[in-house]
Formats: structure tokens, C-alpha cells, sequence
């Protein structure tokens, strides 16, 4: 028998990978093999993943979780849809880490979703230079169709993948170690590019408390006590 994943504490989330996309691809624990851990197992858990991470304010919070009380079924497909791309961008980017080639199904359903995303967004002027908008949940908010934005909390995100795929740093995208860590994806931001763990705070320290116990026992072993 085993052990059911832990689900929900979304807003409890360590956000380590260092850009919006590897962030969202780190929703689920390990990333590789049986997961132990699922962040995002219903659309409100999506929503809720995206105001907490500043993608959504409340209002359009509030009016999508509404869109998605009245029309459950599509609420449902646009989780999926989110699910799909999550998974998708792990291929893409774990190839990267491995020093492989992306299949092509997958850079072309990231392109799909890309396209998709940029027609709900416009360029608005400011005082310094200007800004992408993100239609949905704005329009919703001012009498749209709320139903037309259930989509609305991944858009960011392929467009996050798409700016990492064409503007890196590529080379700079690492995967906690798979054999003992969470498998998750971050970005070494370091100068001297040693970071191995997702955060020394979490894998990190769990694995040297390890290798200290580990020691202790071989220690033991050789001393007879």
C-alpha cells in the first residue's frame, strides 16, 4: 500500500526557481518519480497559486473562482489545460538541463499556448515606457465575459517559458538532484554557479543532516559502539 500524496497548502509554497515559469513547474514534488506532494489538484488551487504569486489581485480572483462556480465543466478544461502546459514545460526545460534536444511536440504545444495567451494582452503607455497588459480578469472585472478569462492564470506563465527559451539564461537552469532531492528546476544565480539544491534550506540541509548520520553510523561501525 502506498502513501497518498499530501495535497493543498498553496499560499505555504516555497517559490525557489528563480522565474514565474520553473516556479509554476515546481508545483508538484518530486518532479521525477512518485510524487509525494500536489500543489494544484483543482482550478481554485490554480487561482489561488496565482494570487499568491501577484499574477491576480483580488478582484479577478474573486471574479474567475465565480466564472468557475457557474461553469464548473469549463473550469475543469482550463485546469487541464494549465496541468498540460506545466508538464509540458518540464520536458522542455529538463531536456535543457540534460544537455538533450526538446521534442518537437512539445515546443509546438508551447507555442500554441503562447499564441493563445498573447491575444488576451495589449501594450499600454506610461509615464516611463510601457507596459503588457493582461486583458482578462481586467475586462472581467469591467462587465466582461468572466467565463471568456478561466484561462487567465497560465497566460503569464507561457509567456515567462517562451522569454526563458529565447532569452535565457539558458545555461544557468539547473535540476535539484533527482536520487535524493525534489527534482525541481531553479536558476544558479550564483557567481561561481555551485548551487546544487533547489534551496539549502530545504533539500540541502535535509541531505547533509543525512550524509551527518550516515557518518556517525559508519563511525560507530568502525569503533564497535
Amino acid at each position: 500500500m502506498t502513501d497518498a500524496p499530501v495535497t493543498g497548502g498553496v499560499a505555504d509554497l516555497v517559490r525557489n526557481g528563480g522565474v514565474l515559469c520553473l516556479d509554476y513547474i515546481n508545483t508538484v514534488e518530486p518532479r521525477t518519480g512518485p510524487v509525494s506532494r500536489e500543489w494544484l489538484n483543482g482550478y481554485s488551487d490554480l487561482v489561488e497559486w496565482a494570487r499568491h504569486g501577484g499574477l491576480l489581485d483580488e478582484a479577478a480572483a474573486g471574479v474567475l473562482l465565480r466564472a468557475a462556480a457557474d461553469r464548473p465543466a469549463a473550469a475543469q478544461t482550463a485546469f487541464q489545460a494549465a496541468i498540460n502546459l506545466r508538464e509540458v514545460m518540464f520536458r522542455l526545460f529538463a531536456a535543457i538541463v540534460e544537455n538533450t534536444a526538446p521534442l518537437d511536440e512539445d515546443l509546438e504545444a508551447l507555442r500554441r499556448a503562447f499564441s493563445d495567451a498573447t491575444r488576451h494582452g495589449r501594450l499600454v503607455p506610461h509615464a516611463g515606457g510601457f507596459d503588457w497588459i493582461w486583458d482578462a480578469g481586467v475586462s472581467a472585472v469591467a462587465g466582461g465575459d468572466p467565463a471568456d478569462s478561466l484561462d487567465r492564470p497560465w497566460w503569464p506563465i507561457a509567456a515567462s517559458a517562451v522569454e526563458l527559451l529565447t532569452h535565457g539564461p539558458l545555461d544557468r537552469i539547473k535540476q535539484c538532484p533527482t536520487d535524493v532531492g525534489c527534482s525541481w528546476l531553479f536558476i544558479d544565480t550564483t557567481k561561481n554557479r555551485s548551487r546544487r539544491w533547489c534551496s539549502m534550506d530545504d533539500c540541502g540541509s535535509l541531505i547533509k543532516a543525512r550524509r551527518q548520520t550516515d557518518r556517525r553510523r559508519a563511525d560507530r561501525r568502525r569503533t564497535g559502539t
